[in-house]
């Protein structure tokens, strides 16, 4: 079946039962482990486990015990042994740094996630202690080594809160080896990034508000406001760290969206995601609608109206981003409710506003027929659009808020402002991550297929039987990625070659990638290679289509950078085309560009009489062999940018005339 330009397809019949299997197995956010939490300064800013845990408990102690004197290319016996904090059950991750040598588990308790080593599954704890053993081959050179692990110590409740964080090294030294290689020169992106503020705590969120300035989300209940100038104001826009249940330390829950109206410069009207705390009972996930104030600076903090609430029965997968859509209406992302594989069937459940992404059109008041109708807030602020999935009426087939169902964890979702295509970055389980592309003007019902499928994969077949659309992109796990970030499509002015590229990344597998080209066919590109930022928590645009990236474990905000074509290519001032000999000098606007490659041929296009080869970031080059006669001679500077092939000609004459075609 054809939809959207991709194909869906049906389920198999639930004869595997093995998948059933999944059910019965300990819940846990970490339950497969995460790579790049170790502690080591290569890796995440040296970031370890409470970016995702939330330290609440007694902190463990945590020791690594093995040689420190070894041989070089000798393989060494280490273990990593957590004492105390909570004790129900264990986690670590394990790294080197530099690289160096080969880690490897020593057991089954431990697997490889690209450079790292992590628990496969949570380990219990016996008489208060938990250990993880491992193997490492030290390298064939001489050199000076730490070795890296941070663990966290669970109260076995499967939501990431109250667990104790603590991390621990170890220094090797290597000897009776060669020489140490030479330091490997460090590898250049096709974009760069620009610190654009700092100062933030645990940015989750950056958006515009129709003008120059920045609106930057912080977990705890603070939106931040970045003057059109670049200056982060010292006064919030918003504060609602009161009504916000944020867990203590990190996690997934706090304050998680924000969208500003359409009609905001006349109606001053913004709206949030945050969950809260209602007392007895679960936590509830909440979208409100605020106003600005009479400075437009600062929120109405008392001028709360509750939009939509649902119920969330675990800490994590809370989604929470919001965006307006190019039809008018409010789109916002929910989880499926939390722990691990979905344990209570919430994405492909209907029924529920859970693992779903909602729409809704909160510029009318409701009929009789299309008001609410699993919101369970009490109020009637919102009106059903026609086209949803589901558009029959309270108590009917399905929830009539759900526009799309079968999402796991989508963080960050966002529509093409030039195209109105939607863009869904959905975390994975397991196994990989997934980016799904819905074409502008869909109708509602597509159904991402979690938990049924986990990316292209069959993750829990139980009660599967629609039709699912597949995503565009998925990535695995084995190369070190663990939770993607999904970004924007770049529709700014300032970098022409980065037009049309969406940007995404991974929490752990911090590489910048693109998806370009035609939805049916889109080439991926690494723009920027991993550890340029730690902990990458959200992307965001400005209102000119500028790009923004934050680090949730850093609070740096920076701005993305595209390569720019060179300005111009001019023969030396001294010189003749008169002559054999030439240099042709040309500039990048400051900044570097990936490759040049200089062409000079008698006509455009036409057999080339020289080829300098790649220049790499050379600003000229000596031409031999020109015609000494009155002839044209054609030039073209080659360059490569952001993974594209482009090219200026410039013409010359014997007299030294230039012109531009």
């Amino acid at each position: 079946m054809l939809v959207n330009g991709k194909y869906c397809r049906g389920t198999l019949s639930g004869f595997l039962v093995l998948f059933g299997l999944l059910l019965s197995i300990p819940s846990h956010a970490s339950q497969n482990g995460r790579n790049g939490f170790s502690g080591n300064p290569s890796t995440n800013g040296g970031a370890i486990c409470h970016v995702c845990h939330a330290p609440g408990a007694a902190i463990p102690a945590i020791s690594i015990s093995g040689p420190t004197v070894i041989n070089a290319g000798t393989t060494n016996a280490y273990t990593v042994t957590l004492t105390g904090g909570p004790a129900g059950t264990g986690g670590v991750n394990i790294s080197v740094s530099d690289f160096a040598g080969l880690l490897e588990p020593s057991d089954l308790e431990l697997q490889q996630i690209a450079n790292d080593l992590s628990h496969t599954t949570p380990k219990a704890f016996e008489d208060n202690e938990v250990t993880f053993s491992f193997l490492w081959t030290a390298p064939e050179y001489n050199t000076n080594v730490s070795l890296y692990a941070a663990g966290n110590s669970s109260n076995n409740q499967l939501d990431l809160l109250g667990d104790g964080i603590n991390a621990h090294f170890l220094d090797v030294t290597v000897q009776n080896g060669t020489r140490p290689p030479p330091v490997p020169r460090s590898p250049v992106g096709v974009i760069q990034l620009e610190e654009y503020v700092t100062g933030l705590n645990t940015p989750v969120g950056v958006t515009h508000a129709g003008d120059q300035r920045l609106f930057i989300v912080e977990r705890a209940g603070l939106i931040r406001l970045i003057d059109e100038n670049g200056n982060l104001l010292p006064r919030p826009f918003l504060d609602i760290t009161n009504r916000v249940s944020a867990g203590s330390g990190n996690g997934e829950k706090g304050l998680l969206g924000l969208a500003f109206h359409p009609n905001y410069n006349a109606n001053g009207y913004f709206f949030v995601y945050y969950t809260r705390d209602p007392g007895p009972g679960l936590d509830r996930s909440r979208v409100a609608r605020f106003q600005v104030s009479a400075d437009p600076n600062l929120a109405d903090e008392d001028n709360e109206l509750v939009i939509v609430e649902f119920e969330q029965p675990f800490s994590n997968h809370n989604g929470g981003d919001v965006h307006f859509g190019p039809d008018g209406y409010l789109y916002i992302a929910s989880g499926d409710g939390g722990s691990a594989g979905d344990p209570q069937g919430n994405a492909q459940n209907n029924g529920v506003l859970l693992g779903k992404l909602l729409r809704i059109d909160v510029d009318s008041a409701p009929g009789e027929n299309d008001g609410p109708d699993c919101d369970i807030s009490g109020h009637a602020n919102f009106r059903i659009p026609p086209s949803n999935a589901f558009n029959d009426g309270i108590g009917g087939q399905g929830c009539d808020e759900i526009y799309a169902t079968g999402l796991r964890n989508p963080w960050r979702f966002s529509f093409d402002k030039q195209t109105g295509d939607l863009w869904i970055a959905d975390v994975g389980q397991a196994v990989s991550e997934e980016i799904d592309f819905v074409l502008s003007g869909a109708v509602g019902g597509l159904n991402f297929g979690w938990r049924c499928h986990e990316g292209n994969n069959i993750f829990n077949l139980s009660g599967c039987t629609g039709q699912y659309f597949f995503p565009l992109h998925e990535f695995s796990h084995a190369d070190g990625n663990c939770s993607v970030t999904g970004g924007f499509v770049y529709r700014g002015s300032e970098y022409p070659t980065l037009d049309g590229h969406y940007f995404f990344t991974d929490f752990c597998n911090t590489a910048i990638r693109s998806l370009s080209g035609p939805s049916n066919d889109p080439v991926v590109s690494q723009v920027l290679p991993s550890n340029v930022i730690s902990t990458p928590s959200t992307f965001g645009e400005d209102v000119d289509g500028e790009l923004y990236i934050a680090s949730l474990s850093d609070g740096v905000l920076y701005k993305i950078r595209g390569q720019l074509p060179p300005e111009i290519l001019t023969p030396a001032p001294d010189s003749t085309l008169a002559g054999a000999t030439e240099t042709f000098t040309y500039t990048a606007n400051g900044q570097p560009v990936a490759r040049w490659v200089l062409w000079v041929g008698r006509t455009p296009g036409g057999k080339s009489i020289h080829d300098s080869g790649w220049l790499g970031t050379a600003t000229s080059h000596t031409v031999t062999g020109l015609p000494t006669t009155g002839r044209p001679v054609h030039v073209r500077l080659w360059y490569l940018i952001a993974g594209s092939s482009m090219f200026q000609d410039f013409t010359y004459t014997a007299s030294d005339e230039k012109q531009v075609p």
